[in-house]
């Protein structure tokens, strides 16, 4: 899926589905934390396009990042490119406290979920420590 067919309002769920897929599949614990927290209405986005994005960050990213310990240029190209497209600090804040359900929603965050879920928070300068407030203060955890 190239990041021209995802549309302006969809941004932030881009970001979640890419951390969705980061492990290199669509696991369904990580869908149905999603649907616990109200992910997709709070994000304005369908299940079923959210899934659509997170099988083409998929087929873009999601299987190369198991390849190595590290981000690789092009991964980080196609993040930052996605990350960059949410400018506001709120959706910011929603993005990565549903990224922090998703990523330990198997029990276990793998290293390329850290991996991203550490660059995303890099990226906008989000303290962990604003995270876990976020998840403290969040109505529907």
């Amino acid at each position: 899926m190239s990041q021209r067919s995802i549309h302006p309002d969809e941004a932030a769920a881009s970001v979640l589905a890419l951390l969705v897929a980061a492990n290199g599949r669509i696991d369904p614990r990580e869908m149905q934390a999603l649907d616990a927290l109200a992910a997709f209405e709070r994000l304005g986005i369908r299940r079923e396009r959210f899934l659509e994005l997170a099988r083409g960050c998929l087929d873009d990213v999601g299987s190369t990042l198991c390849e190595c310990s590290w981000l690789r240029a092009p991964a980080v190209a196609y993040i930052d490119a996605l990350l960059d497209r949410v400018d506001d600090g709120d959706r910011r804040m929603l993005v990565c406290r549903l990224a922090a359900a998703v990523i330990t929603a198997d029990g276990r965050v793998s290293g390329d979920e850290r991996l991203v879920y550490s660059h995303v928070l890099g990226r906008w300068k989000i303290p962990q420590s604003s995270v876990a407030q976020a998840i403290l203060h969040d109505p529907t955890r």
